[in-house]
C-alpha cells in the first residue's frame, strides 16, 4: 500500500511539472533543452504515459479510500449488531411493510422465531392490535413526509398467541446502506401498567372505603402553611372547593367551650405525638355535630416538621346510638337481674358473661365460679353435643327451645326447659341470651302420672300394658340384628294361699320380695313385669341362645327356695316358669306370651318348682337335636359352614386393629341354626374340635388374602373351644398354620371365654401358656359373667379382656352397668391389659366407653358381622 501511494505521488509530480513547462516556459526553449539533453523521444514517452496513468491514479485513489470507508462502516455494523444480539433490547429496521432485521429480544417479545418474522413476512400490522394500526401507519408516513426524524407512541400489542403487550415504540428514519429505513426499538411496559392499574384501583377502594366509614383527610404543610382537605371536608363545611382552608377558620366552627382544647392540640403535634381530640363544631344551618380527629407530625433530618396528616370522623350519631344502648341496657339490666328464671349471657364463643341471682340459686355455684366457664360444663353429659349444636344454629340468628337436665353443685340433676336466644344489634349477632325454667317439680308430677299409667303401682314394675310396648321393639330390633328373645312367665306358687291365710297384707309384702328377688337374678337389660295378682313375665333381649335363659330360671328358683320372711315368719315358697323363645316359638307377642303360659301351666300341673321350655312335644325337641347331631357329621365337607368377620375399631387411632371370626351354620333342610343351638350340640359331640380346626385354617388363610390385597396389620381373632384347649397339640397346629402362611404370631388372635378359666385346669392353662410363647395374642371373651378371678390374668400374660355385651348395653343410663364397665376397665389398665367393649349399639354407649378408657370397640354401631367380601371393601374404604 505505501509503495501504491508513492508512485501515485511521483506521477503526481511529473504530471504537474510536464504541466508548468507547457504553460509557463517558451516552447522553443523546451525544445532547446530537450534536444541539448537528447531527450526528445523519451520525454514525449513520459509525457504520454503521465498523461494516460493520471486518471487512473485519481480512479485508484478513489476505490482505495471508498474501500477503507465500507471497512469502516462494516466494522461498526457488526458491532452493533453484535451489541443488539446480546441485549434485552427490543430493535428492529422496518422498509416496504417488512422487517429487514429484529433482535432476539424483538423476536422473544412477540413470540415469534426471527425466521417466522423474516420468511413469513410478518408486517408491523401483525404485531399491533387492530385499532393501532392507523396510528402506526401515520407516524411512519410522518417520519418519511417530514423533516421530522423521530418519534415515540404508546400501543396495544399482541403475540403470537394473541395475549396483549402495553407498548412504548420509538421509530426514527434512517439511511442504511443507501436506504432510507424505519429504525427503532420497543418497550414493554405490561407489567408496569398492571401495577399502575392496581395502585389505582386501591386508590378507589380506599377512597370508597374513606367514604364509607365517614373519614374525612387533611394535611398541613408546616413549611409553606397550607393546609388541604378532602372533598369531604368541604362538603361538611359548606365551602366550595376553590376556597383556601385554613386552622383559623376551623377554629371558627369549633364550639367555644371545645376551642382552647383544640388549639393547646398543635402545640403537642410538634413532639411527634399522635393527638386525638373529640370535639362540636357548629355548622351553617345551627345543627352541632361531633367529631373525631386524629394527627400526626412527619420531621426532616433536623427534627423539623415538615408535614402535619390527620383524619377526621363525625361520630355524632353513633355517640345517639351509645347513649340509646346505655338505656336499654339498664332496661334488659332490670329484666336480667330480676328475672325469675336462671338468665345467661354468653359471647359468640359460648363464655358465660355474667348471671343472675335465680341461676346461682338454681345450680348453687357463685358469680365468680360461672364467669368464663361454658355452660355445658353444667349440664350433664348426654346432652352436652345436642347443646353444642343449638348454639351454633343460635349463631345463625334463630332462637331454640330445648328440655335438659343440669347439674347442679351438689351433683343432684335439674331438669330445665331451656330458651337460647341472639342478641342482635344492627342486625349483627352480638351475644347469646339463655333462659333456664327449673321444672324438677313439674317432672316429677309428670313422672309419677306416667308411671301410674305403665308401672304397677304395688311393685313399680312395668304393668301389662307397658311390658307390650317394650316387647314390641325388643321383637322389632331383634328381627334386624339376628337375636333371640327369651320370655319367662313366672307363677308364685302359694299366693293364694298367703292372701286367704294370712291376708292380702301378707300377699302384697311377698309379691314384693318376689319381685326385689326376681331384680337380683338378672340384668338391667332384661324387664321384669307384674301383669297378674301372681303372675310375672321376664323379658330377656338379645340372647344368643337357650342356655342364658335356663341359667337365669335357675337363678330365680334357688332365690325362692331360701324362704320369704312376711312380718318377721319364715314362709316358704317356689315358683313355676314357662319358658318360649323369639323366633323358635313364634314372632309376636301374643304367641311368645300365651306358649310361655302354657310352659308354665305344665310346670305347675307336673309338680312346681321348676321351669319348662315350650315345646309340642318332648320327642319333637329330640329329634331336632339327633337331626343337629346328625347334620354336624357331613355339613363341614358339604360346606355348609362358612365365616362371617366383624370388625374392632382402635378408639385411640380410629382404625380397624382386629376382626373376630363368627361361625354360621345353613344346613339346606334345616336352614339357618344358630350357634347358641348347634356349638352345645357340638361341644357333647365333640365335634366342635373339628369344627373348631377348620374355623382356624378359614381364619388364618383369610387373613393372609387380606394382605395381599391391603398392605395392612389388622388382626384376625378366632374363638376356641374348651374342647379345643385339651388338645395337646393345638399350639403345634397354630405354629404350623402361621409358619404355611408365612404370617407373624402377633396378628393371631384367640378368644376363650372366662368360664374356661376359673376353674384353673392345668392342662388348659398349660396349652394357652405354650400359645402365648409363640406370640399370638391372647383375649379374654365374656368377661365379667363367670366367677371372674385376676389369678389366671396374671399368669397366662392376658393381652385384651372383651367386657359382655350385657355389661355395655345401656351406659351411662344403666348405673350399675356404667360402675361395673368402668370398673373392669380400672382393674384391666392396671394391670397393663387393654380392654374391647362388645355390643357397643349406640352412640351414647360408644361415647361413655371411650370417656372411660376402653381401648377397643365391636358390636353393630362399629360395623355388623360382614361376608369375607364385604369385609375387605369395608378395610379398603376405611371405618366410617
Amino acid at each position: 500500500m505505501r509503495l501504491f501511494t508513492i508512485f501515485s505521488y511521483l506521477i503526481l509530480f511529473f504530471y504537474l511539472l510536464v504541466v508548468y513547462s507547457l504553460i509557463f516556459l517558451d516552447k522553443e526553449v523546451i525544445f532547446n533543452l530537450l534536444q541539448e539533453f537528447h531527450i526528445q523521444l523519451w520525454l514525449s514517452q513520459i509525457v504520454f504515459v503521465v498523461l494516460c496513468l493520471s486518471p487512473l491514479y485519481f480512479i485508484l485513489d478513489y476505490v482505495r479510500k471508498q474501500q477503507k470507508r465500507y471497512s469502516t462502516s462494516q466494522m461498526e455494523t457488526e458491532k452493533y449488531q453484535v451489541t443488539l444480539e446480546n441485549s434485552s433490547i427490543a430493535a428492529f429496521i422496518y422498509k416496504d411493510d417488512a422487517f429487514l432485521y429484529v433482535s432476539p429480544a424483538f423476536a422473544q417479545l412477540f413470540g415469534y422465531t426471527r425466521e417466522e418474522i423474516y420468511e413469513t413476512p410478518l408486517s408491523a400490522n401483525h404485531l399491533l392490535a387492530e385499532e393501532y394500526q392507523d396510528i402506526l401507519a401515520k407516524h411512519i408516513e410522518g417520519l418519511l413526509n417530514s423533516n421530522t426524524i423521530r418519534s415515540n407512541f404508546q400501543a396495544k400489542g399482541k403475540r403470537k398467541d394473541n395475549t396483549e403487550l402495553d407498548l412504548d415504540i420509538y421509530p426514527s428514519r434512517q439511511i442504511f446502506y443507501g436506504q432510507e429505513v424505519m429504525v427503532g426499538s420497543v418497550v414493554n411496559f405490561t407489567e408496569k401498567r398492571h401495577i399502575l392499574n392496581e395502585l389505582e384501583k386501591r386508590e378507589k377502594v380506599l377512597s370508597q372505603a374513606q367514604k364509607i366509614a365517614g373519614i374525612l383527610y387533611w394535611e398541613y404543610d408546616n413549611v409553606n402553611n397550607i393546609l388541604s382537605w378532602s372533598e369531604q371536608i368541604y362538603a361538611l363545611f359548606g365551602l366550595s372547593l376553590d376556597q383556601q382552608p385554613t386552622f383559623e377558620f376551623l377554629l371558627s366552627k369549633v364550639h367555644p367551650d371545645d376551642r382552647e382544647t383544640l388549639s393547646n392540640s398543635r402545640e403537642k403535634e410538634i413532639t411527634g405525638e399522635s393527638i386525638l381530640n373529640i370535639y362540636r363544631i357548629l355548622l351553617e344551618d345551627g345543627t352541632e355535630r361531633t367529631l373525631h380527629s386524629i394527627s400526626q407530625s412527619i420531621f426532616n433530618e433536623d427534627g423539623q416538621p415538615i408535614q402535619t396528616i390527620g383524619t377526621m370522623q363525625d361520630i355524632t350519631d353513633r355517640l345517639v346510638e351509645e347513649k340509646k344502648l346505655e338505656l336499654s341496657e339498664n332496661r334488659y339490666k332490670s329484666l336480667f337481674d330480676n328475672n325469675l328464671d336462671s338468665v345467661f349471657s354468653l359471647d359468640l364463643k359460648g363464655s358465660i358473661l355474667s348471671v343472675n341471682e335465680m341461676a346461682i340459686k338454681t345450680f348453687g355455684y357463685s358469680k365468680e365460679e360461672f364467669i368464663h366457664q361454658n355452660p355445658r360444663d353444667f349440664i350433664i353429659t348426654e346432652f352436652k353435643e345436642e347443646v353444642s349444636e343449638l348454639f351454633k344454629n343460635v349463631l345463625s340468628g334463630e332462637a331454640r327451645r330445648i328440655s335438659i337436665q343440669g347439674l347442679h353443685k351438689d351433683s343432684s340433676r335439674v331438669d330445665l326447659d331451656v330458651t337460647v336466644m341472639p342478641i342482635i344489634v344492627k342486625s349483627q349477632v352480638t351475644g347469646v341470651f339463655c333462659l333456664a325454667k327449673d321444672v324438677t317439680k313439674e317432672r316429677e308430677h309428670v313422672k309419677t302420672i306416667e308411671k301410674l299409667a305403665y308401672h304397677d303401682h304395688l311393685t313399680g314394675l312395668p304393668n301389662r300394658r307397658n311390658l307390650m310396648i317394650l316387647t314390641d321393639n325388643y321383637i322389632q330390633k331383634a328381627k334386624k340384628q339376628d337375636f333371640m328373645i327369651g320370655v319367662l312367665y313366672i307363677d308364685l306358687d302359694r299366693l293364694k294361699f298367703v292372701n286367704d291365710y294370712l291376708g292380702h297384707e301378707y300377699g302384697d309384702e311377698m309379691i314384693i320380695e318376689a319381685s326385689n328377688r326376681i331384680l337380683g337374678c338378672i340384668q338391667n337389660t332384661d324387664t321384669l313385669a307384674r301383669v297378674g295378682g301372681d303372675e310375672f313375665i321376664l323379658i330377656l333381649p338379645e340372647i344368643s341362645g337357650v342356655d342364658q335363659t335356663i341359667e337365669v330360671a335357675e337363678k330365680i328358683l334357688e332365690a325362692f327356695n331360701q324362704g320369704f320372711y312376711l312380718k318377721n315368719k319364715l314362709f316358704k315358697t317356689t315358683a313355676s316358669i314357662g319358658i318360649s323363645i323369639y323366633p323358635l316359638n313364634g314372632e309376636d307377642i301374643t304367641q311368645l306370651f300365651s306358649k310361655a303360659d302354657k310352659a308354665m301351666y305344665f310346670v305347675k300341673t307336673h309338680g312346681k318348682n321348676s321351669y319348662k321350655f315350650f315345646e309340642n312335644t318332648l320327642e319333637e325337641k329330640e329329634e331336632r337335636k339327633f337331626l343337629i347331631e346328625n347334620a354336624l357329621e357331613t355339613s363341614l365337607n358339604d360346606g355348609d359352614f362358612f365365616l362371617m368377620y366383624q370388625p374392632r375399631l382402635d378408639v385411640e387411632t380410629g382404625e380397624i386393629s382386629t376382626f373376630e371370626s363368627l361361625l354360621r351354620w345353613k344346613h339346606p333342610e334345616l336352614g339357618m341354626v344358630s350357634p347358641g343351638e348347634f356349638i352345645p350340640v357340638a361341644e357333647e359331640t365333640g365335634d366342635i374340635v373339628i369344627i373348631g380346626e377348620w374355623v382356624l385354617k378359614e381364619s388364618v388363610k383369610t387373613l393372609k388374602e387380606l394382605q395381599a390385597k391391603i398392605n395392612t396389620d389388622v388382626r384376625v381373632s378366632v374363638n376356641v373351644s374348651v374342647r379345643q384347649l385339651y388338645q395337646s397339640n393345638l399350639d403345634h397346629l397354630i405354629n404350623t398354620l402361621l409358619r404355611e402362611y408365612n404370617l407373624s404370631p402377633h396378628l393371631l388372635e384367640l378368644e376363650v371365654t372366662e368360664s374356661t378359666l376359673i376353674n384353673d385346669d392345668p392342662a388348659i392353662l398349660d396349652t394357652l401358656k405354650n400359645i402365648r410363647e409363640l406370640g399370638v395374642h391372647l383375649a379374654i371373651d365374656d368377661f365379667g359373667t363367670g366367677n371372674s378371678s385376676i389369678t389366671y390374668l396374671k399368669r397366662l400374660e392376658v393381652d385384651i379382656i372383651k367386657i359382655d355385651r350385657s355389661f355395655v348395653s345401656g351406659v351411662p343410663h344403666a348405673k350399675e352397668n356404667a360402675a361395673i364397665t368402668s370398673a373392669m376397665i380400672d382393674m384391666a389398665h392396671d394391670l397393663n391389659i387393654k380392654v374391647a367393649c362388645e355390643g357397643v349399639e349406640t352412640e351414647e354407649e360408644l361415647q361413655y366407653i371411650k370417656d372411660k378408657g376402653s381401648d377397643e370397640i365391636q358390636g353393630y354401631y362399629i360395623s355388623y358381622p360382614l361376608i369375607k367380601k364385604d369385609l375387605f371393601t369395608f378395610l379398603q374404604r376405611g371405618c366410617n
